[in-house]
């Protein structure tokens, strides 16, 4: 059989409570947040076991992980981000392209105020024996406030159990269209999920020092 959990305690217990030799082996997934803890790899009398009967923690992913993952690099119209950056301000840290704090107040005044720009330059050159002319659009995202936000800061440990961590979002405002387009993404996601995944083999070690716990996954 096969317990699943999102608790360590409950993984925990049923783990030492199925294996009298202390020889279940605990294998972390790298690319979920989860272990599978296999409780008849070995048994006293055999070298080997059915491996048929496991013991599976899979940590939840808290609200605000789910939220932002659902959101990121997702196309965002100018009124839905406003609505986003209303109903999470009170969790999040604001500031400027230059690392200044602004206020929500200012944040959102910012979005919602904003418009996008396009100025048209030319230039043209003539000699006797040459003629060139070049062309230059620029296209700009501008607000008609003064605190425009470029990063977002929220700290949240991103599953139930783990630790707290501080998550950066970058804002990227998409300008091809008449309206501006907004999208977050997470800053050095890769290595924040590094981060994650040792954090959790971690708190699986302690949990089971006597176990023998490694990052990958088993099929019998």
């Amino acid at each position: 059989g096969v317990l699943n959990t999102p608790a360590f305690e409950d993984f925990k217990t049923y783990v030492l409570d199925e294996t009298t030799t202390g020889s279940a082996l605990v294998f972390v997934d790298h690319k979920h947040v989860s272990a599978t803890a296999v409780l008849n790899y070995a048994q006293e009398n055999y070298s080997q076991g059915h491996c048929d009967h496991k013991a599976v923690l899979k940590l939840e992913p808290t609200v605000v992980w789910s939220k932002l993952n659902a959101l990121k690099d997702r196309k965002l119209s100018q009124r839905d981000f406003a609505v986003f950056i209303e109903d999470w301000v009170s969790v999040l840290e604001i500031t400027d392209v230059d690392g200044n704090v602004i206020s929500g107040g200012q944040a959102l005044a910012a979005i919602r105020n904003m418009k996008i720009d396009s100025s048209v330059s030319a230039d043209h050159s003539v000699t006797n024996q040459s003629e060139s002319r070049s062309r230059f659009e620029q296209v700009e995202a501008r607000s008609k406030e003064e605190c425009t936000p470029a990063y977002f800061k929220i700290r949240d440990s991103a599953y139930l159990g783990l630790d707290e961590r501080l998550i950066v979002l970058r804002l990227i405002i998409n300008t091809n269209d008449e309206k501006p387009v907004f999208s977050i993404q997470i800053v050095k996601e890769e290595l924040l999920l590094d981060e994650i995944i040792q954090d959790f083999k971690a708190k699986v070690i302690e949990l089971l020092p006597d176990n023998p716990v490694r990052i990958g996954t088993f099929a019998a």
